[in-house]
């Protein structure tokens, strides 16, 4: 047997005889130091597991997970729990106009009303408001919740003042400028707004949103603006602030939506239920008075579309979609064509044709036809401009005729076309322009062929216009000879044309004017003839 053989067994043989009494001793130890050999391997367990989870992380996740998991299951059960609880409570207020205003907020916005309720329920809630001054880190005002009960408020001040000069300091060592903005402890959470020579502490509990943070940065703009030069100037003199004013403002971030007193003395859904009835049965009334004012509408432009109906009146009566039409027809065709073209309007539920049928009634198109035969005839005839609008049983004319007789003639056969009831005369005949030179011979005083047939055109005009107004007859001379002999042949020129014109029925009165002259802007040596002359008008204002 080697050396080497003969040691192996001896250390064998040792192992065996010592390895009872070193257990042995081991225990007694343990048993009477256990909280020293716990301190003595507490570092060395700690690195042992950093290693172990190094070289083999899931045997480690594996060992911990039924313990974790266990752990982890029952927190998340929990908080559900408390969250279901609070959702089920505001659900238990029955109908309000919060549950209301939740409904229609959760239909605006797209998401279901759990949803809503969710975020209501995780809201932040604001237990305490801390204004301290940046450089002493003294507490200018605190607000707080009632439940909060800060026991010592200035020793806070102090800790967050502390904090954040800390981690300011070790910000701007890495070349780098930003403020401590919140610091998580628990369930909590210190949001921190600084301004030039203060900072707002506030402490929430729960999720704080974005409109958390605009509130916080609200009420600091108005403390600054509002006291920013006492602030600045503060050097431990409580009484120069205005703690009573700032605390207005600070308390003003405690304040929620509804309290529970206000939550107490909420009306009855009632008073909201009736108004928001009411007004919905408005709505619904005035939706269905417009849907029965566009189904009129579209019914009478049906029927303006229709050439066969437009000659007749008819009056349309639309309630719940239901529409009633009056009106009179000569022929069952035109009731049964009004049915037709009113059956596929969109939206009407019935028609209640109560149109009658007049056999007596003239075909709306013959009496159009006859009319407008009629005025064919008169304008062409007589070069005269009149139209016409026949709404059945009713006739406008418009337009100018030349003379009044022919107009009289014209109403008369109008009114003989059956069919025609009414006549609404717009017609207007332009005053006639009554001015002629009556030309004669030299030392002539009888009337001539010409004179006589114009003579006669005046009387016509005159006696078909109704004119009885007065006559002027100027007699010219052409100054050649005595003007005594010239004066007489004018006076016989102007009493032969009054004798002619009386003896052809003419009674209008005549003003005889005898002037020596020949007439205005003639010479009487190159136009002695033209000088010899009467001129016929109008007396001035007559018709």
């Amino acid at each position: 047997m080697s050396q080497k053989q003969e040691t192996t067994s001896e250390e064998k043989a040792l192992e065996g005889a010592l390895s009872p009494i070193v257990n042995k001793l081991i225990d007694k130890n343990f048993e009477n130091s256990g909280d020293k050999i716990a301190t003595q391997m507490a570092p060395l367990i700690g690195g042992a597991i950093r290693e172990q989870i190094k070289s083999q992380k899931d045997d480690i996740v594996d060992a911990l997970y039924p313990v974790m998991g266990n752990m982890i299951s029952k927190f998340v059960t929990k908080s559900f729990e408390e969250i279901l609880e609070k959702i089920n409570n505001q659900i238990q207020n029955g109908l309000s106009i919060t549950t209301l205003k939740r409904k229609i907020k959760a239909k605006m916005k797209g998401v279901s009303e759990t949803e809503l309720l969710l975020q209501e329920s995780s809201e932040a809630k604001i237990k305490a408001v801390l204004l301290i001054h940046k450089e002493s880190g003294a507490l200018l005002c605190k607000v707080e919740d009632d439940n909060a009960a800060l026991s010592d408020a200035d020793m806070l001040a102090s800790m967050m003042t502390a904090i954040r000069s800390f981690v300011n300091d070790w910000v701007e060592s890495n070349n780098q400028f930003q403020e401590l903005g919140e610091i998580e402890y628990g369930g909590n959470k210190i949001i921190i707004e600084a301004s030039g020579y203060s900072y707002l502490a506030v402490i929430i509990e729960g999720a704080a949103y974005t409109k958390t943070y605009e509130k916080i940065r609200t009420t600091l703009e108005k403390i600054v603006l509002s006291h920013g030069k006492e602030i600045q100037n503060f050097q431990g003199n409580f009484e120069a602030l205005d703690k009573d004013s700032i605390e207005q403002e600070l308390s003003l971030l405690l304040v929620k939506k509804e309290t529970a007193s206000e939550e107490k003395k909420r009306k009855s859904p009632l008073l909201f239920i009736i108004p928001l009835a009411l007004l919905l049965f408005l709505g619904y009334v005035f939706y269905k008075d417009s849907v029965d004012t566009k189904l009129q509408e579209t019914i009478y432009s049906h029927i303006e579309a229709t050439p066969p109906l437009l000659p007749f009146k008819f009056t349309v009566n639309v309630h719940n979609q239901v529409a009633t039409i009056d009106g009179r027809v000569p022929f069952q065709y035109h009731k049964q064509l009004l049915q037709k073209e009113l059956e596929h309007i969109s939206g009407l539920k019935a028609i209640h044709n109560k149109v009658a049928v007049v056999p007596t009634l003239s075909d709306p198109f013959q009496v159009s036809a006859n009319i407008a035969y009629l005025l064919q005839g008169v304008n062409i005839t007589q070069k005269n401009n009149v139209t016409y609008n026949f709404d059945y049983a009713t006739l406008t004319l418009n337009g100018k005729l030349t003379n009044k007789q022919t107009k009289t003639k014209l109403l008369r056969a109008m009114k003989n076309i059956q069919g025609v009831k009414t006549i609404q005369d717009n017609i207007t005949i332009p005053k006639p322009n009554i001015d002629v030179h009556l030309y004669f011979q030299r030392g002539a005083t009888t009337l001539d062929d010409t004179v006589q047939q114009t003579l006669l055109k005046i009387i016509n005009t005159i006696k078909n216009n109704d004119i009885t107004t007065a006559l002027e007859l100027r007699a010219y001379s052409d100054m050649i000879g005595s003007d005594t002999i010239n004066k007489q042949l004018a006076q016989k020129r102007v009493q032969n044309i009054q004798m002619f014109l009386e003896q052809h029925g003419l009674k209008n009165s005549i003003k005889i004017q005898i002037f020596d002259t020949p007439p205005p802007h003639v010479n009487p040596v190159e136009n002695p003839q033209k000088a010899r002359c009467v001129i016929l008008t109008l007396s001035k204002g007559n018709k």
